[in-house]
């Protein structure tokens, strides 16, 4: 007692795309995860190092380059091909809230907002520069990274 179900070719259609976008939507939903909750990793790890450094009293430049590269690095190594986007984009934004962290809540940051005008313009077009050149760094940094987990991978086969 076999029942053959007819249907429409708009009903075929709408369940072939019903089925597809619920297997994508948790396979793409899996990767997204992963990749968001690295991203966040990076951003707190890069906003200890930025503390740490700055802590330590160590030139800023040195800092940034050197958890650049660190960020970059963990963030190259556990995603892989295509990292590279992700370094810079958690790179930019650890940078962007620790530099925003220091103007607010240092003396030399207090004394330079309370001057304004063009020493401010200078000093944020200076941070962001270095602030894109750090992840810019940090891309590098993941793009040498993911491309040595893959060649140890291919090396295991």
């Amino acid at each position: 007692m076999n029942k053959v179900i007819q249907t429409t070719k708009e009903e075929n259609i709408l369940l072939f795309f019903s089925v597809y976008f619920r297997y994508s939507y948790h396979f793409f939903k899996s990767d997204i995860m992963k990749t968001g909750n690295l991203l966040f990793i990076g951003i707190v790890v890069g906003l200890v190092l930025f503390g740490f450094f700055e802590f330590l009293g160590l030139d800023p430049r040195y800092g940034g380059i050197i958890s650049a590269v660190i960020v970059g690095t963990l963030i190259g190594t556990k995603i892989g091909k295509g990292s590279e986007k992700y370094a810079f984009f958690s790179i930019f934004t650890y940078n962007l809230i620790g530099w925003i962290l220091v103007f607010l809540f240092t003396s030399d940051g207090k004394l330079a907002l309370q001057y304004g005008g063009i020493a401010l313009s200078a000093l944020i077009g200076f941070a962001l520069i270095m602030v894109c050149f750090y992840s810019i760094i940090g891309s590098f940094g993941a793009f040498v990274a993911s491309n040595l987990s893959r060649n140890k991978q291919d090396e295991g086969l």
